[in-house]
């Protein structure tokens, strides 16, 4: 089977039932992929990580990134494809955000552990919102 163009619709829907995807970066010609868990609600992609580290370098100086996802299943393969620029934040309100979706698709906190607000102030983390810009998806047999 020739591969299917998945709709916006499709794409979306692989995007909310997804849990982890691989954040794709370039700096100075150099590409780097890491997987990472995350969560799509209100049209962001939202992830996180420690304040430092390759990732975090990466993104610094070049926001530009993709975000992929897909499943395999039974001989059917799905695969989306969000690229967008990546916004590095670390404010109280960008890690309440964040962490308000993870709560409304059911997963909590880390390893579903609820945070206080004060929690939240003393954590040393990156929130990653990916505003995305275009959003492909295809589906095939193989």
């Amino acid at each position: 089977m020739k591969p299917r163009e998945l709709s916006e619709e499709e794409c979306k829907a692989l995007l909310l039932s997804a849990r982890y995807g691989r954040l794709g970066l370039s700096r100075d010609d150099q590409p780097y992929v890491v997987p990472m868990s995350f969560v799509y609600h209100d049209g962001k992609i939202y992830l996180h990580s420690r304040g430092r580290g390759r990732k975090v370098q990466y993104a610094s100086e070049n926001p530009r990134v993709c975000f992929q996802v897909d499943v395999l299943e039974k001989g059917r393969w799905m695969s989306v494809n969000a690229f967008g620029r990546a916004e590095l934040l670390d404010d109280i309100e960008a890690k309440q955000r964040m962490f308000d979706a993870f709560t409304r698709m059911g997963l909590g906190g880390h390893g579903g552990k609820s945070f206080q607000r004060q929690d939240l102030e003393r954590m040393e983390l990156t929130v990653w919102e990916i505003a995305i810009d275009e959003l492909t998806g295809r589906e095939g047999v193989w």
